[in-house]
């Protein structure tokens, strides 16, 4: 294993690692707040941009990883009976089929493209609620994720959609998601701006 592999593997397995205070938290909210259905999505989306890079012979063990833990995540929210269905989950499964439909209509390099702008758009309703009532404590989790993502970027081969595309975007998805966790108390933000 060189160092690119390393790197690549050590990012896979923080992603999923992180996903292990998530559940303990959820285990003891009882899941409060949360849906197997919009995990259950988010997990679909992972399971597709891994199947592409894979096929690419890409840098896929980072969304492998984040795949890995949403299932996870998903399946104690289902032992939860934790199931809700709101406009978010209908536009993630509108970027789920988006994104199959691009799969089979034009291959995986632009699948690939397809899913990480699906994964990062969907996480941008949960950057606008985490401005608006910022969670500190969650902020270690994004931090985790966010080194995470770096890890597997220093780990691809080379300056190539399939090696870099995915840890760079989420790279940046999960630091504005770590900054808006650590968002100073008091600091109102404003649809106009």
């Amino acid at each position: 294993m060189n160092g690119h592999d390393f790197l690549k593997l050590a990012g896979g397995l923080m992603a999923m690692g992180f996903y292990a205070p998530m559940i303990a938290e959820i285990l003891r909210s009882r899941g409060a707040g949360q849906s197997f259905a919009t995990w259950g999505l988010w997990a679909v989306l992972d399971i597709v941009l891994t199947l592409t890079l894979w096929q690419q012979h890409g840098n896929y063990l980072l969304s492998l990883g984040f795949a890995v833990g949403g299932l996870a995540l998903a399946g104690v929210l289902l032992i939860q009976r934790q199931w809700s269905w709101n406009w978010f989950d209908s536009t993630i499964t509108l970027l789920v089929l988006a994104s199959l439909a691009v799969w089979a209509l034009s291959g995986t390099r632009n699948a690939t493209l397809a899913v990480t702008a699906a994964v990062c758009a969907a996480g941008v309703p949960g950057f606008i609620a985490m401005l608006r009532n910022p969670q500190p404590s969650a902020g270690k989790i994004w931090a985790g994720f966010t080194a995470a993502n770096l890890l597997s970027f220093f780990g691809g081969t080379a300056m190539t959609l399939e090696e870099r595309l995915v840890p760079a975007a989420f790279t940046v998805l999960c630091g504005l998601m770590m900054a808006a966790c650590w968002r100073p108390a008091g600091k109102k933000t404003s649809a106009t701006h």
